[in-house]
């Protein structure tokens, strides 16, 4: 939830520095078999949904594994999204959406919190996360657009079986995916699961995974979210679900 953002955030600080006195700067990382830019690779991806986008890290993240195709960044906060339109600009196969992705379409409050709004939600905290990290105590409220996950993909993958999806709701999750009767055109997901509850009504790890392998979906790999680092326990991952019987060998990847 929030060590990757922060990560990819002091990254892009470091870029924009360098970039500044006319250097340019790329990270690399050795991916193991199972990792994103392998399986979107194997699946065949040819469209991302960056779901809960905050200020475009995550798209950025997809385009440095080298993701050539379509990206659409959802985002509901108004000020993330402000920073999430700078860091699409100028690339035209990367749109922005100012909305959250919820369970019907509407408009609805959103608990804004600290810290980069790196965990901001619909539902109330329980206590976790101010206990683990107080700096991502709620700071505010806002009215923001809400869409169902249907909606959005007549919209943005009217036809096609090789969407996949990136989301970080902060406990919404599974509320998201039942929004959508066209999962069959969604090839793969990177999903937030929790280990522990950090908001009210929120489905852990478990039921997740039980209702995602209900819908086809099976995992092809997992990363550490959030853990805390003194004591390394982990309290969310991020689980890599795809539809393996649709594994192929091209993509919209290129070296």
């Amino acid at each position: 939830m929030v060590t990757a953002a922060i990560r990819t955030k002091a990254k892009r600080t470091l870029q924009q520095v360098l970039h500044a006195v006319g250097l340019e700067v790329k990270f690399y990382a050795p991916y193991p078999a199972h990792a994103l830019s392998t399986l979107l690779v194997l699946y065949q991806v040819d469209t991302i949904f960056d779901i809960g986008a905050n200020a475009g890290m995550s798209g950025q993240y997809f385009r440095n594994l080298g993701f050539r195709g379509k990206i659409v960044s959802f985002e509901p906060v108004a000020a993330y999204y402000r920073q999430l339109e700078q860091a699409a600009a100028g690339d035209p196969l990367w749109l922005t959406e100012n909305m959250a992705i919820g369970d019907q379409n509407c408009e609805q409050e959103i608990n804004v919190s600290g810290g980069c709004g790196g965990a901001s939600s619909f539902l109330n905290t329980v206590g976790h996360i101010e206990a683990n990290n107080p700096e991502l105590a709620v700071i505010d409220r806002e009215r923001v657009k809400v869409e169902t996950l249907e909606s959005v993909i007549q919209r943005h993958y009217p036809i096609g079986e090789r969407l996949f999806l990136k989301i970080d709701a902060q406990g919404y999750e599974k509320r998201i995916l039942q929004s959508a009767t066209s999962l069959d055109r969604v090839v793969g997901m990177r999903v937030e699961l929790s280990v522990v509850q950090s908001y009210e009504n929120e489905p852990l790890m478990s039921e997740m995974l039980s209702h995602m392998y209900g819908l086809g979906y099976r995992l092809c790999g997992v990363e550490e979210a959030w853990s805390n680092q003194r004591s390394q326990e982990v309290f969310q991952i991020d689980a890599m679900l795809f539809r393996t019987e649709k594994a192929g060998r091209t993509s919209a990847l290129t070296s």
